[in-house]
């Protein structure tokens, strides 16, 4: 959970920036540092509320992006950043680090920090420990039924499934099926991005000051991505801070192909069925 010295400095900046107030209530994980297009969240048997720049996550919420959309929310120092079309379910765990299951679509997890309690990724019956690790969850379709496919490209990443245990070195991934045994395989060779171009306008000396800043979040490639001009407005919090597009204190395994890994394959062949199409 973010320290409660940082969430009042935090909540002072945007709601002097007009950001939304809600931020202030009790029980927030987190907040939204980033988003493109259209996100909503919903507590149980509540109504749905739309996500702008700096709104709070509050555990047991279901988080949902629209298609073409794309969001981040930053919890405890971790990014979990959400592709288009994409469903999680976002809580705290017992030390009161991020705990995400992923239930549609693809979903990023980002922790810089160092020998500190590790947040959780859940995806089907698979679950992972993120802890000091980059981490890519997607879930897809076949004829038999969905799987789960688990990547990394900071450091290894272990994940269970029951009595199993699998453990992904950088530039590979863990495959969850349940008709077969865990197991391992090269990564893609496409990232999920977390763009420059859709970090919310947030005080970049306030983030800067936390491990789990937009900055420390992007790797080589999406840096590279040209910021939008300073008149591009986003959500609720003014024009977007080209100050955000810093450079990333992020491993130069990042980029797939580095730290002498051969540049990865395709992990899941499509099923003759279904194509192998992502739950989405």
């Amino acid at each position: 959970m973010i320290r409660a010295t940082r969430l009042t400095a935090l909540v002072a900046s945007l709601v002097a920036m007009g950001a939304s107030p809600a931020l202030a209530a009790d029980g927030a994980m987190g907040f939204v540092t980033a988003l493109k297009g259209q996100a909503t969240a919903q507590q149980p048997g509540e109504e749905l509320r739309a996500l702008h720049c700096g709104d709070p996550s509050y555990p047991k919420d279901q988080v949902v992006t629209a298609a073409s959309s794309h969001l981040s929310f930053l919890s405890g120092d971790i990014l979990t950043h959400m592709d288009a079309k994409t469903t999680v379910g976002a809580d705290l765990t017992e030390a009161q680090m991020a705990d995400v299951t992923l239930r549609r679509g693809k979903v990023r997890m980002i922790d810089p920090r160092d020998n500190e309690s590790p947040a959780r990724l859940r995806a089907l019956d698979a679950t992972a420990q993120i802890a000091s690790t980059d981490t890519e969850a997607y879930l897809f379709s076949e004829k038999a039924g969905g799987y789960a496919m688990l990547c990394e490209w900071d450091a290894p990443l272990s994940v269970t499934r029951k009595d199993e245990r699998a453990v992904a070195s950088p530039g590979n991934c863990v495959i969850s099926k349940t008709t077969e045994p865990l197991y391992t395989a090269k990564a893609h060779e496409h990232r999920i991005p977390a763009l420059a171009a859709e970090v919310c306008s947030i005080d970049p000396g306030l983030l800067a000051s936390m491990a789990g800043a937009p900055e420390n979040h992007l790797s080589p490639e999406d840096v590279a991505a040209p910021p939008p001009p300073p008149s591009v407005a986003t959500a609720g919090l003014g024009t977007l801070s080209p100050a955000l597009a810093l450079t990333p204190n992020r491993a130069a395994c990042d980029s797939p192909g580095a730290c002498g890994l051969p540049t990865p394959t395709v992990v899941v062949e499509p099923d003759p069925g279904t194509g192998g199409v992502p739950l989405f």
